[in-house]
């Protein structure tokens, strides 16, 4: 029991101390610094199911940009799965509507069960949340519609220690 209040209480840690010190650059540089708030879908080659997620992204000093987003891999096999995601970016602008970019960050992923020994999946003794920690490295590419909206794809490797994969990632923003 204590193990699975560790990963609430450490996500929201992670996501506030992301969420704070991009309203702290903001607050500082004023107008420099563009939020994006947005959905996506996603599909895995590991978990081959497709997801839905959302993602919050301040971009600062003209190039750099962090952000956090989670998604949740709809169930398969009597197995859910979602994700939370910490990453930074550097943007290249390639035109006034096309910027390009490479991440990378932390990846925090749970797939939770109502049986213990779903389809190949191996939970401990009677829990059925499992979780892993790792890492994001990718790319993507977004296509600004606008001063406001924006869509955007990634691809990106997930890497987590037997469960890694590739990510397809298509979404849409609002940016202010």
């Amino acid at each position: 029991m204590y193990r699975m209040m560790r990963c609430p209480i450490l996500i929201m840690t992670l996501a506030m101390n992301v969420l704070t010190s991009n309203a702290y650059v903001s607050h500082n540089l004023g107008d420099a610094a563009e939020w994006t708030m947005g959905v996506q879908t996603t599909c895995g080659t590991r978990e081959k199911r497709p997801g839905v997620g959302i993602h919050f992204k301040t971009q600062y000093l003209d190039s750099w940009r962090t952000g956090v987003s989670g998604n949740y891999y709809f169930k398969k096999d009597g197995v859910s799965c979602y994700d939370v995601n910490l990453e930074g970016n550097y943007i290249f602008d390639l035109s006034d509507k096309v910027r390009l970019y490479p991440l990378a960050g932390g990846r925090l992923a749970f797939w939770h069960t109502d049986d213990v020994n779903a389809s190949g999946w191996h939970f401990e003794r009677d829990d059925k949340t499992h979780y892993e920690i790792g890492f994001n490295l990718g790319g993507g590419i977004d296509y600004l519609l606008g001063d406001h909206w924006g869509v955007n794809a990634e691809v990106k490797y997930q890497y987590i220690k037997k469960t890694s994969q590739v990510l397809f990632l298509v979404g849409v923003g609002y940016r202010f």
